[in-house]
């Protein structure tokens, strides 16, 4: 198998399951996949939250931050802040596919709409997730397993 590159959501994926995700990360980059942590950030925070919990990871990649560098955020005096919600929404999906993505597993549904990378949408209570396809790939399942899955999936012809 090619080298994949596989894109986690934090808040809501890896941060349900800190302890499996620990192991999946360290399995997909053992076997020369990339993790890419795409998340809403802020970055900072994140990566101190990754760290605490052993999460391996090639790229990290938050919404916040590349908004803030362009310029775009509104902050306020209470620390709440606001983007745009068409380029919030739009943000993984143009960093999906501008980085090669081979898939993306995110809790959020609002975003799934922007994407061209499979997506798949990550069910926390049932430890699954779905492709727009209807694949499931099963969480409770060891790490290897899961990226067994996660291959056999990209390289079917569905995705090509």
């Amino acid at each position: 198998m090619d080298k994949l590159k596989i894109g986690l959501d934090y808040h809501g994926v890896i941060n349900r399951q800190p302890a499996y995700f620990s192991l999946f990360t360290d399995e997909a980059l053992r076997r020369g996949h990339e993790i890419h942590i795409i998340t809403g950030g802020p970055r900072d925070v994140v990566e101190k939250l990754l760290q605490k919990d052993n999460i391996r990871y090639s790229c990290i990649f938050a919404i916040l931050d590349y908004y803030d560098a362009k310029g775009i955020v509104e902050h306020f005096d209470n620390g709440e802040f606001k983007i745009p919600d068409k380029l919030w929404d739009s943000a993984k999906a143009e960093y999906c596919s501008l980085n090669g993505i081979n898939m993306h597993i995110d809790d959020s549904r609002s975003y799934v709409r922007w994407f061209t990378t499979p997506y798949c949408h990550y069910d926390a209570e049932k430890q699954n997730c779905r492709t727009e396809n209807s694949d499931r790939i099963d969480f409770t399942k060891p790490p290897a397993q899961v990226l067994d899955d996660i291959e056999k999936i990209i390289s079917s012809v569905q995705y090509y």
